[in-house]
């Protein structure tokens, strides 16, 4: 009879903690696909670096300053539109740029809690009454910075896309009001 007791008794414990240890698989198992969503954004941010690059923006500088100072007169239609999508889509994704590094800080940040706050959870180390608190705090945050950054990779693809059907029309006029000759970015050897 004893002997049955504590069976039943080991049993019982075994099954409760089997139980409270399967309660928290679906926040874990979203945390765990929440952490490759921002894998996935974080790739996609550090990859926009070279479709940047690849469209010979470091050019936008220096069109953009020679359109400031040598633009003056009545333009065509055409011609004005092409001009404003180069420098509106430039000016956007000069913004992109700057906000990157902060974006791709805080998608590596996001992902580093979500995978210590899985793990702890997985492993029981986070008390019980605190979880919940925990994974909606990180879970919110994470979904805020996914849609961010769809936000800007949004902006930034429209971007790419104005700023590539508009260079070859701001060359053209570039040349034609300045000789035929493209203005020549000139590396600053003050900052080697």
């Amino acid at each position: 009879m004893r002997f049955s007791f504590f069976i039943t008794l080991l049993l019982s414990v075994f099954l409760f903690n089997c139980k409270r240890g399967n309660v928290y698989e679906k926040e874990t198992a979203v945390l765990d696909s929440t952490k490759i969503v921002l894998q996935v954004k974080l790739n996609e941010l550090k990859k926009a670096e070279l479709n940047i690059h690849n469209l010979q923006y470091p050019k936008f500088e220096a069109y953009n300053a020679f359109l400031k100072n040598n633009v003056k007169d009545t333009i065509e239609r055409s011609v004005g539109n092409a001009l404003q999508a180069f420098v509106n889509s430039g000016n956007t994704i000069k913004e992109f740029n700057k906000s990157k590094g902060e974006l791709i800080k805080q998608t590596e940040t996001g992902i580093l809690q979500i995978q210590k706050l899985s793990a702890d959870i997985k492993e029981n180390n986070v008390q019980h009454n605190v979880i919940q608190s925990y994974y909606n705090s990180e879970k919110g945050h994470a979904d805020e910075l996914i849609k961010t950054i769809e936000q800007n990779m949004k902006a930034l693809n429209v971007s790419l896309i104005n700023y590539r059907n508009s260079i070859s029309k701001t060359e053209e006029y570039i040349k034609h009001i300045n000789n035929g000759q493209l203005p020549v970015v000139v590396a600053d050897s003050t900052l080697e």
